[in-house]
C-alpha cells in the first residue's frame, strides 16, 4: 500500500521555508537519492521495511503491488509523484521507480538496512 501525506508543518517568513516531512514512525536510515531521467530504481519489495519518500526534485513514475507468499496479487497500481509529495510504502508492496526527469528525492527507512541479510527481495519469474 501507498500512503501519501502533507507536511505537517509548513513556516515561511523573509529567510526562506521550512516544511516538516514527518513526525510520528521511528526510522532506523535516511538516505539522499539521485536519478537520471531514463533510469528505473526498485524492482523489489521489503517484507518489515517501511519507506518514506520526499521528492526534491523531478517527476517519477511508480509502479507498486501486493505482495503475498512470493506473488504478485490484486491490481498494479502506477502514480505519478512530483516535488514535495510525501508517502510511504508498506511491506510486502513491490516498487519501481521510473524516473521521468532527473530527480533527488530522500528515502527513510524504518529499519536499517543489513548488508549481508538485506529485507530486499525480488519476484521470482
Amino acid at each position: 500500500m501507498i500512503k501519501f501525506f502533507e507536511s505537517h508543518f509548513k513556516h515561511k517568513d523573509e529567510r526562506g521555508s521550512i516544511y516538516g516531512i514527518i513526525n510520528k514512525g521511528n526510522w532506523e536510515e535516511i538516505n539522499f537519492i539521485k536519478s537520471k531521467k531514463g533510469s528505473s530504481r526498485g524492482g523489489h519489495f521489503h517484507k518489515n521495511t517501511k519507506e518514506l519518500f520526499y521528492i526534491l526534485k523531478g517527476k517519477i513514475q511508480i509502479r507498486i503491488q501486493e505482495v503475498k507468499n512470493n506473488k504478485l496479487v490484486g491490481k498494479q497500481n502506477i502514480i505519478e509523484v512530483n516535488p514535495y509529495d510525501i508517502f510511504l510504502i508498506e511491506p510486502n508492496y513491490t516498487h519501481t521507480f521510473k524516473i521521468i526527469e532527473d530527480a533527488e528525492w530522500i528515502n527513510i527507512l524504518s529499519k536499517k538496512i543489513n548488508t549481508k541479510n538485506p529485507d530486499i527481495f525480488k519476484i521470482k519469474k
